[in-house]
C-alpha cells in the first residue's frame, strides 16, 4: 500500500494503542466488567475519544459517557453522553464505572466520592489512578488535547497538505506525525538531532542554499542556544534580530552572548519584546531584507506570519516555523502561506522531543522555501 493511502487509513481508523502496562487494578476491573458482560459507564470530562477506543478495544462494552459540565455533541465514537442527575433514572442492569477523577479539582478521589459520587455509591466503580491513565491516555500537550478527533475530521485539508509537500520524508514525517494521535501512539518516524533544528533536514541535509549575509529574524531566541548552533556551522550572517519576550530568560541570553567571540556578538541584536501585530518589524530591520525567519513562540506562530505578511511577500525569506503548538497549526500555517506567498516550496521534518513529551511529537517544523533557494 503506498504511503497516500495509508495516511488515508490511518485517518479512518478507531484503533488506539495500549502505551503502558494494563496491570494491578484496572487489568482486575476490565476482567470483570468482560466476565459480567457489563455496561461500562466512563465518568470523566477529557480524552473522551482515547477512553472509549481503548475500552472498546478490551472487549469492554461502552454504554455511557458521564460528563458533569455541558458538551456542545451528544455523542463520542458512537457513545451517548448523559449528565450525572440522568443517572437517578436510568434503569440498566450490571453497571459497572470507570471514573477518572484528575479530571476534576479534587484533592484525591475519596474527597471525590464523598462530594461528588454519592449516586454511584452502590454500584461497582473503579477509579482510574494517574498511574493507570498512561496505560490509557499519552498526553504531553500542554496546549490541546482533542487531535485524536480532530485531524480525522479534517481529512481532506490534511491530505491537500500531504499533497502539497515537495518530497517523500515530509509525507512521511506528516503521516508519523497525525498517527501519533489519531491511534494514541508514540512518533514512529525519524527524529533529526536538535542541533540541526531550522538549519538542515536530515543529517546535514540541505534543504535550502545558506546564504552569506543573511540577516535572520529568530523568533523565541530563548536563552541564545539555536543561535549557538547557528554560529557553530560558521555560518556568515549580516544580522541575527534575536527576540526573547520572557525578562528573566532574556537576562540570561544576554549573558550567554557575552561568552560568544567579539566578531561573532556584534552580529547580534538582542530584543526584548513579545511578538504581536503591534511589532514594528519595519523599524527593527532598519532597511535591512529579512531572508531567514524562523519561530517557536509557543502557540503564536500564526500571528508572527500574520504581523509580517507584507515584509516575507516582499522579502521572500526562508521560513522555518513549529506547527505542533495547536491543533489547527499543521493545516492554518500550511494555508497561510500557501495563500500568501507565490513559487515557494514546502518541507516537514521532526527533531528530537523533550523528555517530558510522552508521545515524543513535538518539535515539527515546516519549512517554506522561495524556489529560487531551493535546491
Amino acid at each position: 500500500m503506498n504511503l497516500r493511502n495509508k495516511m488515508l487509513e490511518m485517518l479512518e481508523s478507531t484503533r488506539v494503542e495500549e502505551n503502558f502496562a494494563m496491570s494491578g487494578e484496572l487489568l482486575i476491573s476490565v476482567s470483570i466488567a468482560v466476565m459480567k458482560n457489563a455496561s461500562v459507564y466512563l465518568w470523566a470530562e477529557n480524552d473522551l475519544h482515547a477512553y472509549i477506543r481503548l475500552f472498546k478495544s478490551w472487549d469492554l462494552n461502552v454504554c455511557k459517557v458521564v460528563c458533569a459540565a455541558p458538551k456542545a455533541f451528544q455523542k463520542v465514537d458512537d457513545v451517548e453522553i448523559i449528565s450525572p442527575e440522568s443517572l437517578l433514572n436510568d434503569k440498566t442492569p450490571r453497571k459497572i464505572f470507570f471514573v477518572a477523577p484528575q479530571d476534576y479539582s479534587i484533592d484525591n478521589a475519596q474527597t471525590f466520592w464523598n462530594d461528588t459520587m454519592i449516586l454511584l455509591k452502590p454500584l461497582a466503580v473503579h477509579f482510574i489512578s494517574p498511574n493507570e491513565r498512561k496505560a490509557i491516555i499519552f498526553r504531553h500537550e500542554r496546549f490541546d488535547v482533542d487531535k485524536m478527533f480532530f485531524y480525522p475530521s479534517h481529512k481532506a485539508e490534511l491530505m491537500e497538505l500531504f499533497d502539497s509537500l515537495v518530497d517523500e520524508t515530509s509525507k512521511q514525517t506528516l503521516y508519523h506525525y497525525i498517527e501519533t494521535f489519531v491511534t494514541n501512539c508514540v512518533y514512529k518516524g525519524e527524529h533529526n538531532p536538535t542541533r540541526w533544528k531550522y538549519f538542515f533536514g536530515g543529517k546535514y541535509e540541505r534543504l535550502y542554499k545558506h546564504l552569506d549575509g543573511e540577516c535572520w529574524i529568530n523568533c523565541g531566541a530563548n536563552i541564545g542556544d539555536t543561535l549557538f548552533a547557528y554560529l557553530s556551522f560558521d555560518f556568515k550572517p549580516k544580522k541575527i534580530y534575536a527576540f526573547e519576550g520572557d525578562g528573566n530568560i532574556y537576562n540570561t541570553l544576554l549573558g550567554n552572548l557575552s561568552s560568544l567571540p567579539p566578531e561573532k556578538r556584534e552580529l547580534v541584536e538582542p530584543i526584548n519584546e513579545i511578538i504581536d501585530k503591534a511589532t514594528d518589524f519595519e523599524k527593527i530591520l532598519a532597511g535591512n531584507k529579512c531572508t531567514f525567519l524562523n519561530a517557536d513562540i509557543e502557540g503564536a506562530e500564526l500571528n508572527l506570519l500574520q504581523a509580517m505578511k507584507n515584509i516575507i511577500k516582499t522579502d521572500r525569506p526562508v521560513i522555518a516555523v513549529c506547527v505542533y503548538h495547536f491543533k489547527e497549526d499543521i493545516l492554518d500555517i500550511p494555508r497561510f502561506l500557501q495563500s500568501t506567498l507565490d513559487n515557494y516550496i514546502y518541507y516537514l521534518r521532526k527533531y528530537t522531543g523533550y523528555f517530558a513529551h510522552h508521545k515524543n511529537s513535538g518539535e515539527l517544523v515546516l519549512y517554506a522555501v522561495p524556489k529560487e533557494r531551493a535546491l
